[in-house]
C-alpha cells in the first residue's frame, strides 16, 4: 500500500501544518416500492455527502480562523495527496464548502492545542489525469513502454489490409510488453455514428473492426482525445 503526504488548498495557497482529514463519503437513500401483485423495488433516492474535518495545530497562520469566523463565503478545496517515492499525486477537490463548525481544543497533558475546521461539501471529484500521462503512469507501474500510434496511419481504406496492420501491431506490442496510446482516435471513432458518404461507410466499417479488435485484446489501451481548437482572442 502507498504511503503518501496531505496538502490542502484553497483560495490558490497551500494551508500548512494540515495533519489529518476526516474520510470523504456519501449517502444515497434507498427508496423502497412495492407494486400491487407484491413486488418489491428499491431505487436510490437523495443523495447526500458526508462533511469533512480537517485537523491541524493551532499556529501563526490564520487560513483556519479566518474562513470560519468571516462572512459565509464557499470556497473550493483540493485535497492532494503526493507519494514521494515516485511523485505520483492524487488529487480530489470539494465544491461549494463552507463551514458548518471550527473547533479549537487544548490538550492540559501535552499542551498540544489543535483547531478542526468542518466543511459542508456540495459534492467532490476525484482529477483524473491526462490520458498520455495516465498511460505513462501505467507503464512505469509495469515496467512497460508507451507504444503511440496515429489510428488515421492505420487505416488503409481497404479492410483487409488494415486488418492484417491491426494484428501485426498487437503482436509486436504483445511482444514488447507495450501499452497502446492512439493519439488523437476520438475524433476518428466518433466519425462510426456520423457517416456522410459512401467512402464514410467503408470508414466506418474499418473502425468497427479496430474497435471490436480492440476490446477483444489483453493489452490496455489508451485513447489520446484531439486537442481543442484555439479560440480568438
Amino acid at each position: 500500500m502507498r504511503s503518501y503526504q496531505l496538502e490542502v488548498w484553497w483560495d490558490g495557497q497551500a494551508i500548512p501544518e494540515v495533519t489529518s482529514v476526516s474520510p470523504l463519503g456519501s449517502t444515497t437513500d434507498v427508496i423502497t416500492y412495492r407494486d400491487g401483485a407484491g413486488g418489491v423495488y428499491k431505487l436510490p433516492g437523495r443523495t447526500d455527502t458526508v462533511p469533512v474535518t480537517l485537523h491541524r495545530g493551532v499556529s501563526a497562520d490564520l487560513a483556519f480562523d479566518v474562513w470560519a469566523t468571516g462572512p459565509g463565503l464557499k470556497k473550493e478545496v483540493q485535497l492532494r495527496f503526493t507519494d514521494a517515492s515516485d511523485g505520483l499525486v492524487v488529487t480530489y477537490v470539494l465544491h461549494g464548502c463552507w463551514v458548518c463548525d471550527y473547533d479549537v481544543a487544548a490538550d492540559p497533558e501535552t499542551g498540544a492545542v489543535v483547531e478542526s475546521l468542518t466543511l459542508s461539501v456540495n459534492r467532490w471529484e476525484r482529477i483524473r489525469p491526462p490520458v498520455d500521462e495516465l498511460a505513462k503512469r501505467w507503464a512505469v507501474e509495469r515496467g512497460a513502454e508507451v507504444r503511440h500510434v496515429n489510428l488515421a496511419d492505420l487505416l488503409t481504406g481497404r479492410l483487409e489490409e488494415t486488418e492484417k496492420r491491426l494484428e501485426h501491431l498487437l503482436a509486436e506490442v504483445e511482444s514488447a510488453d507495450s501499452i497502446l496510446l492512439f493519439d488523437e482516435a476520438d475524433a476518428l471513432f466518433t466519425r462510426r455514428t456520423d457517416v456522410q458518404d459512401s467512402h464514410d461507410r467503408y470508414l466506418v466499417t474499418e473502425l468497427d473492426v479496430v474497435a471490436d479488435r480492440l476490446a477483444r485484446s489483453d493489452r490496455p489501451v489508451f485513447v489520446l482525445p484531439q486537442p481543442d481548437p484555439p479560440t480568438d482572442g
